[in-house]
């Protein structure tokens, strides 16, 4: 929603956006496995009170930058850590360990509250920015995500595992990746979350290059976020039966479907996008940490869990620099949503059926 405001104020060109928005995702997924270190062995005050400090505070800072390089630089950093210690990798695993008598559970009612953020953070977010520009809104949304950091702190030491976490976090983090199963699974989330970020990135641009409003095109984007909660109702019950596996394979195969309506440019495609790419993405989020967490070691689960972290951070630095990039060069978002649509196809034929969990 910022990428079109910021670059008719002050001039930064889509790349350069790209790059910062880009840029966050690589340090949230090289700095993911701490975010989940930090839950092992401190519990949830560990990574939310970084998050708090550091993340948001950043985050606040560069809505006052006024040089392009200042404000990437600021943007990146806070985002990044605001990701690696505040994003489902680190609030999955808490909450399994929450409750560890249905992990699956609380991970389904997790991410049913995540999905109301794009409800209700996307067409606000459109609304704000033209009633107050771009650097107020900005402002406002890193300062909830202090508080919402802060509030978490208070669970204090919570979330950690029964057992103590492995003394050497690269020793747990080489065993997991010498097993074929567990690389092949990065891979895919890789490709998929390279689809995802791309996507999400550019929703709004795409849209209002399509001829649509800016306000249209924020409550279809905020439509979407809404779709994501109709991917999870039911979804324990549907994974207890048919496996994670194969529920994750059609969610990925649906999404490639629903992202494709962009190609269409109308409102009606738009809904269709919002609707069917937005239950899809909605059933992905906790499919992959069901998927992931039983693959893994419970007492090093943040850690472990992190590594999908770093798989989504370097997709996510990769995918939006790639869209803003094919943007410039073409003068047309359809390249971009197509790189989208092939990278889900891919992983939908990668998964296979899984391994076995551990």
């Amino acid at each position: 929603v910022l990428v079109g405001p910021i670059h008719d104020d002050v001039g930064w060109g889509t790349t350069m956006l790209g790059i910062a928005y880009g840029a966050g995702f690589v340090i949230n997924g090289a700095a993911s496995v701490v975010g989940g270190r930090l839950l092992d062995r401190h519990g949830c005050r560990g990574p939310f009170l970084l998050q708090a400090v550091v993340g948001g505070g950043c985050l606040l800072a560069a809505t006052w930058a006024t040089d392009q390089v200042v404000f990437g630089a600021l943007y990146a950093l806070g985002g990044g850590i605001v990701g690696a210690t505040g994003f489902y990798h680190v609030t999955t695993a808490a909450v399994a360990r929450l409750r560890p008598d249905r992990p699956d559970q609380a991970i389904a009612r997790l991410t049913m509250v995540g999905a109301l953020c794009s409800v209700i953070y996307l067409p606000m977010t459109a609304w704000l920015v033209e009633a107050w520009g771009w650097r107020a809104t900005g402002r406002l949304l890193a300062l909830t995500a202090i508080a919402g950091a802060l509030l978490a702190t208070l669970l204090g030491r919570a979330g950690r595992g029964e057992e103590a976490a492995s003394e050497s976090p690269w020793r747990a983090m080489r065993g997991a990746l010498g097993r074929p199963a567990i690389q092949r699974m990065l891979v895919v989330f890789f490709l998929v979350w390279l689809a995802y970020t791309t996507i999400l990135g550019y929703q709004v641009p795409i849209l209002t290059g399509a001829g649509l409003g800016l306000g249209a095109a924020g409550v279809i984007g905020g439509l979407r976020g809404f779709g994501q909660l109709f991917g999870r109702i039911g979804l324990t019950g549907v994974v207890e039966r048919f496996g994670a596996d194969r529920v994750l394979r059609l969610a990925y195969a649906v999404s490639a479907v629903g992202i494709a309506f962009l190609l269409v440019g109308t409102v009606p495609a738009g809904i269709a996008y919002a609707v069917v790419a937005g239950a899809s993405l909605g059933a992905t989020s906790p499919l992959q940490a069901m998927y992931a967490r039983t693959r893994f070691d419970a007492r090093d689960l943040g850690l472990l869990m992190g590594l999908q972290g770093v798989a989504v951070g370097a997709a996510g630095g990769l995918g939006p620099i790639l869209g803003g990039l094919t943007h410039d060069l073409t003068g047309s978002w359809t390249p971009t949503i197509l790189l989208a649509v092939a990278a889900l196809a891919s992983s939908t034929l990668l998964l296979g059926n899984g391994s076995k969990p551990r």
